[in-house]
């Protein structure tokens, strides 16, 4: 399973209601059980406030979070790259209500290409777009 960003920023925030969905994922990563996979776009995107406003304990907690055993960064290649690209233009072509930025699409890109199981996330633009699938947070919440 790949977690888009904001599953990280609900997490690190203790943002609710998404913290009391997320925090059993989260036990079982640190208990071994599981595997989240991270794209490098969500390390980037988790650190840039961070460092906008030289939060050196943020940058140390998001750092130390995606260090720890069971979260597996993986960088962008150009399969990745070009697999995004596809994502976002076929997006764009549909005449999506909203533009898929390409950070996102790269996310949802590092999730088929490792072979992931599921895109845990919050971007209702996503839904029906990942060729996996999708958990939307805000309807585990609602259910």
């Amino acid at each position: 399973m790949l977690f888009d960003t904001n599953c990280f920023i609900y997490f690190l925030t203790g943002r609710q209601p998404y913290l009391d969905v997320l925090m059993p994922v989260f036990r079982r990563v640190q208990r071994g059980e599981l595997t989240v996979l991270v794209s490098v776009m969500t390390e980037a995107e988790l650190l840039v406030r961070a460092f906008n406003l030289q939060d050196q304990d943020v940058i140390e907690r998001v750092r130390d979070l995606l260090s720890e055993d069971g979260f597996y960064v993986i960088p962008a290649d150009r399969r990745i790259a070009v697999h995004g690209a596809r994502i976002r233009g076929e997006y764009m072509r549909g005449g999506g209500d909203k533009k898929m930025a390409i950070p996102d699409a790269i996310i949802i890109a590092t999730a088929i290409e490792t072979g992931c199981d599921a895109i845990v996330g919050n971007d209702a633009a996503w839904r029906g777009k990942t060729e996996i699938p999708f958990v939307f947070l805000r309807d585990a919440v609602t259910n």
